[in-house]
């Protein structure tokens, strides 16, 4: 008998030994496509060496000897390609165990290099394909394998003065082979060729061996396998089946056709063959048993109808409760007092249960009672159901269920179900029943009172939260508002980059917010208030605070801004104001003391002028009077700063007064290759304002824009408008320049302050400028908007402004 185990093993070993001759094939045929391709790399290289001696020889050796010898000379040993190359690989490869070199004629000149048969095949397959230029291929030579490498050699015109002619060869070559061998050659004719045979036959020996030690190291490595498989197949595969087998002996040991303990029958084939008899035999007992199931199921089929009907019956009940208490809940959600939670979970209770009257005493003083159906003849109450609600006693009474009304460890009230007399009366297994229904009414009671009490409560607050004046918003941590107070919406409307979309959920801008994820040094859950400065002029104080997430992901700020921009500008004209102040002091002071000492320099400078007749001396004498004069305009500078003139009330003609200023500077700004445009609409009021003041104020800042501008680019516009309630009139001077740097923005109307290159500006200029506007009521302020953009504000001229004018 052949065992499973017996029939694997040598499967298995069948295929391992293919497996091994395969590979050892493979090895085989490797190794001799790498012995074949070092060979043909190192006859390469020798046949390498012999092209280059030759060309040597032809192109460098034989040209110079000619030229050195007489015509009729002829070295051999120098001039012969054929005599150079075999002496060179001669004396490279003498022992010739490496390689051996022939070449080779037919017709030698020199009868030891004559082809012999082999080289003479060779040659012909040269001569049969003429596009062959080269021959490698392991071969048979003289019983011996080796690579042979060979290249056919042909005449060339040069080789024709010893291989033409004899008359024409030289005397030495003649005298040393005679004339009748090597002679009458032609161009381009096939005389011979060069060959390196390099000895394979011991390399082809040893890849023999390699190969006849690779199958026996695998022969033994499969033999050592071999024992190894055997152990573990005898350990997993074959006692497993063995304790497949003896369980079902065990368990079916008649089937089996033994006794429990005995050993397997001989009639069985292997392992497998024992396993699929047994269960074999275990299929038919589960047959058999599976025909007794299903007689004893078809006397089960009407248990288990019966059983059915009653579970669906009682499936009914629970639905029917469940319904209930789902439609106490939604009784809650649409019911916004006690009366009205009361008489519909009254109406629900009564028809679950089939009584035909339900009342409700209120615990509470004052509580009061409610009844269904209403106007119906309920009797009165206990007189002790206080003490029942106090113990939470639930009774069933023939005809009367009281049910106590409470939570955890509050008593609300109490339940009376009154059911007919002719009725069954209250379910005495329903108890439990009762008492979820009382507690469920009680929560839905309590949940009530704190729904109402929040509505108060959140009404209150809402009143307080719209009462507050100033922007008041709960904001998330993207900035959505939550719930915000009128001015918050409309502040969010005002300043919104973009219209809101239709049921999009307002926005305040994160620049007037901040950044609610990262509330700055002082911690995540601290307030912070900052001052916030809006691209329009706008500012605000911003306070926000952060409120804890329960879910600790999103979370919540409370936002409150009040506006400060007109106190921020008042702040800033008082800094302005003190500054001017204190540098008039200064410039009233130097202005004395100075301008004496100029009025000095200047004319002795004069008078210096008449006398002097050296060019170097007068242009030394022009650069003191020019730095003389230019102090001097600092000096004027100084003391219009320190000392302006009173401005007059008004009225000014805007119009006239830009058009004018338009037509003086129009000429500069040609000159400049620029453009001045004025834009002064119809009707434009009169202003309150010192014509001579507003003129000296314009002028000086067109001619900043006019510096600032790029020549041949320039753009400038003069233009003045009135206000929407017309109070007041705007004038803008705005240039398309690099604008005002933002560091250097707030620090442009400080006194000597200046972006100009040294001798161009004194710093007085916008100084001056703001304290004439400050004198005449108005306003001056500086932005960037393609350009720098100074706005004029000046009260508008009416009434009684125009009769004292007249």
């Amino acid at each position: 008998m052949k065992s499973l185990k017996h029939r694997f093993l040598v499967g298995l070993s069948v295929s391992m030994a293919a497996l091994g001759i395969f590979f050892a094939v493979l090895l085989s045929m490797n190794l001799r496509d790498q012995l074949v391709s070092d060979t043909e790399h190192k006859a390469s290289l020798v046949l390498s060496q012999v092209e280059a001696v030759q060309a040597y020889v032809r192109e460098v050796l034989r040209p110079s000897m000619y030229d050195l010898l007489p015509p009729d000379a002829f070295i051999l040993e120098a001039m012969s390609t054929s005599f150079v190359t075999r002496k060179v690989m001669s004396d490279h490869n003498a022992l010739g165990d490496q390689f051996r070199y022939r070449r080779v004629a037919v017709g030698a000149r020199n009868p030891d290099y004559e082809a012999d048969a082999f080289e003479r095949g060779v040659m012909a397959r040269f001569a049969a394909d003429p596009e062959v230029t080269r021959i490698e291929e392991i071969t048979e030579r003289n019983g011996e394998e080796v690579f042979v490498a060979a290249r056919p050699v042909r005449f060339e015109p040069s080789c024709l003065r010893c291989h033409g002619d004899p008359a024409d060869a030289p005397k030495a070559l003649l005298e040393r082979y005679g004339d009748t061998r090597g002679f009458w050659r032609h161009s381009g004719e096939l005389f011979g060729l060069d060959m390196v045979t390099v000895p394979v036959a011991g390399a082809l020996g040893q890849i023999k061996g390699t190969t006849i030690s690779f199958l026996s190291l695998f022969a033994l490595g499969l033999a050592a396998f071999y024992l190894t498989l055997q152990v573990f197949f005898d350990r997993l595969v074959v006692v497993n089946l063995r304790r497949a087998t003896d369980v079902l002996r065990r368990y079916f040991p008649k089937e089996a056709g033994e006794a429990p303990k005995a050993a397997a029958p001989a009639a069985v084939e292997d392992e497998i063959e024992e396993i699929y008899a047994g269960i074999d035999a275990m299929a038919s007992r589960l047959k058999e048993a599976r025909e007794n199931i299903e007689d004893h199921a078809q006397n089960l089929e009407r248990k288990v109808a019966d059983r059915t009907l009653e579970l669906a019956r009682e499936a009914d009940e629970r639905r029917s409760d469940v319904s209930l208490f789902v439609e106490l809940l939604s009784i809650l959600n649409f019911s916004q007092t006690r009366s009205e939670l009361l008489s519909a979970a009254l109406a629900r209770v009564a028809g679950r249960f089939g009584a035909s009257g339900a009342a409700y005493e209120c615990e509470f003083s004052g509580g009061g009672s409610v009844t269904w159906p209403p106007g119906a003849a309920i009797p009165p109450p206990p007189a002790d159901w206080r003490a029942l609600l106090a113990v939470g006693e639930l009774v069933l009474a023939d005809h009367t269920a009281l049910i106590p009304v409470r939570t955890t460890d509050v008593s609300r009230g109490l339940l009376r179900l009154y059911f007919p007399e002719d009725g069954p009366g209250p379910d005495p297994q329903a108890e439990d029943l009762y008492r979820a229904i009382g507690h469920q009414l009680g929560i839905a009671l309590e949940n009530l009172d704190a729904i109402n009490s929040l509505l108060a409560q959140n009404t209150l607050l809402a009143s307080i939260f719209d009462g507050i004046s100033d922007p008041l918003a709960l904001i998330d941590s993207a900035s959505g508002i939550i719930l915000a107070n009128e001015p918050a919406r409309e502040l969010a409307r005002a300043l919104e980059d973009r219209p809101a979309r239709p049921g999009e959920t307002p926005r305040l801008p994160a620049r007037l917010v901040g950044d609610p994820i990262h509330t700055g040094d002082a911690g995540p859950d601290a307030p912070v208030a900052t001052t916030v400065a809006l691209d329009g002029g706008r500012s605000f104080a911003v306070a926000r605070y952060p409120l804890a997430s329960p879910s600790g992901h999103s979370r919540r700020f409370v936002v409150y801004a009040r506006e400060n921009t007109a106190e921020r500008r008042m702040l800033e004209q008082l800094r302005q104001t003190e500054k001017l102040v204190a540098v008039g002091k200064l410039a009233a002071g130097l202005a004395h003391e100075i301008n004496n000492p100029l009025g000095v320099i200047a004319c002795y400078a004069e008078l210096l002028r008449q006398s002097l007749v050296d060019p170097q001396a007068l242009d030394d004498l022009a650069v003191i009077e020019r730095h003389a004069v230019m102090a001097k305009k600092v000096l004027r500078d100084l003391l219009d700063f320190a000392r302006p003139r009173p401005a007059k009330p008004g009225p000014c003609d805007i119009k006239a007064l830009l058009s004018g200023l338009a037509r003086i500077f129009e000429v500069q700004a040609q000159s400049r290759r620029s453009s001045l445009r004025l834009d002064v609409p119809e009707g434009i009021p009169l202003a309150k304002a010192d014509a001579g003041a507003l003129e000296q104020v314009l002028s000086n800042l067109l001619l900043n824009a006019l510096d600032a501008v790029e020549p041949g680019q320039g753009r400038i516009t003069l233009a003045a408008a009135a206000s929407e309630d017309g109070g007041q009139v705007n004038l803008t001077v705005a240039d398309n320049g690099p604008g005002i740097p933002a560091v250097d923005l707030p620090h442009i109307f400080d006194p000597f302050f200046t972006t100009k290159e040294a001798g161009r500006g004194t710093g007085l200029g916008l100084a001056v400028a703001f304290g004439l506007m400050r004198d005449m009521g108005g306003t001056i302020e500086a932005q960037n908007d393609g350009g720098a953009v100074f706005t004029l504000t000046l009260p508008a001229c009416h009434g009684p402004c125009q009769e004292d004018a007249s």
